[in-house]
């Protein structure tokens, strides 16, 4: 009896070795690092994010920063943890320049009553939905109290030559900016889309656009 229970044992041993052989491995793309995520409903319980900073100097035009992320069959991205905006502020330091991440400025919190929604706590909160986010595998509560300053921190009235017509831009993309505040309140910055840096006012240009997708 003694030595049947022996043999069961060792061959109980064999299919939990079995079954650990067949887990796949979480790997990235070549060049990009991998993340370890806490899976919420608002990141579509990812568990794993695959990131990398791709190098362009033309990001400030929000749809050549998509395009750039495209190519690598990723999609424009930004930070969900304190792990991941290290590495990125990292980066940022050894450029002196600035990252463009995900985030578009929502069309419905233009109004001056959206400016009292925002104030106030409404759903054009800075913490809620001012910004919108394409990439919907990143939970945005952390990087959305790591503002530099008070979203919209830039916008301009002007009117073309001939015409009365008075229109209104705002800042409206998102960027990680290599700002002082960068070692304490945070860094997360706006900026007008499709307008290069003005370096009049101290703006400093883009280095690359922050690219995300998931592991193979």
């Amino acid at each position: 009896m003694r030595s049947v229970f022996l043999i069961l044992i060792v061959a109980l041993c064999g299919v939990v070795e079995a079954s650990n052989a067949t887990e796949k491995e979480v790997v990235c793309p070549k060049g990009f690092k991998l993340y370890e995520r806490k899976p919420t409903q608002r990141n579509k319980f990812t568990k794993n994010w695959c990131m990398k900073v791709i190098e362009n100097e033309d990001v400030y035009d929000r749809p050549i920063a998509r395009s750039v992320c495209l190519d690598y069959d990723a999609v424009i991205t930004n930070v969900e943890n304190q792990e991941e905006l290290d590495d990125i502020n990292a980066l940022i330091r050894k450029n002196n320049k600035r990252v463009a991440v995900d985030g578009v400025f929502n069309p419905k919190c233009r109004g001056f009553s959206d400016w009292r929604m925002r104030k106030f706590g409404g759903l054009c909160a800075k913490e809620k939905e001012l910004f919108i986010l394409e990439d919907d595998h990143t939970d945005p509560a952390f990087i959305l109290t790591k503002w530099s300053g008070e979203p919209p921190t830039s916008s301009d009235k002007y009117q073309e030559k001939g015409d009365s017509t008075e229109i209104f831009t705002i800042a409206e993309c998102l960027s990680l900016h290599n700002l002082q505040a960068i070692k304490n309140t945070g860094n997360l910055k706006d900026f007008l889309c499709g307008e290069e840096p003005d370096k009049q006012v101290g703006e400093v240009p883009f280095f690359g656009v922050l690219c995300g997708c998931a592991p193979v």
